[in-house]
């Protein structure tokens, strides 16, 4: 398989115009060549801060102080997330790895809440 168009190649994502070789999962070549695509190749992201946890607030608090909005224990995100069930916040996570994976994020870095459970309950989006 190939992919053809402007790669951005390096530490400094350096635009060249070719084609970006792939077997078996993996890139094997990059070619710098005349191309007729005009696509953008880029690795893919990566957000190096999240709380899939708190996917069910996640839109909650527009207009909220930090304080208002997350500190313990009655924060609005404390209080929704006491108010959802567990499959109604692995439902919320669930959505939000399928959007990150839909917008290019390959990798993300967790945060959890809820000790032992809360870690048990990332895995369950993906079973």
């Amino acid at each position: 398989m190939h992919l053809e168009g402007t790669v951005l190649v390096g530490p400094d994502f350096e635009p060249v115009e070719g084609r970006v070789v792939v077997a078996d999962g993996e890139i094997v070549r990059i070619e710098e060549r005349e191309v007729d695509g005009d696509g953008v190749i880029l690795p893919a992201f990566v957000n190096a801060h999240t709380h899939i946890g708190d996917s069910i607030a996640k839109e909650a608090g527009e207009g909220l102080s930090l304080d208002a909005l997350v500190a313990p224990p009655d924060g609005l995100k404390h209080r929704l997330l006491r108010a959802a069930s567990h499959e109604e916040k692995v439902a919320a996570m669930a959505r939000t790895l399928r959007y990150m994976e839909s917008v290019g994020t390959g990798t993300f870095l967790e945060f959890r809440e809820g000790g032992r459970d809360g870690v048990a309950a990332l895995g369950t989006p993906r079973r």
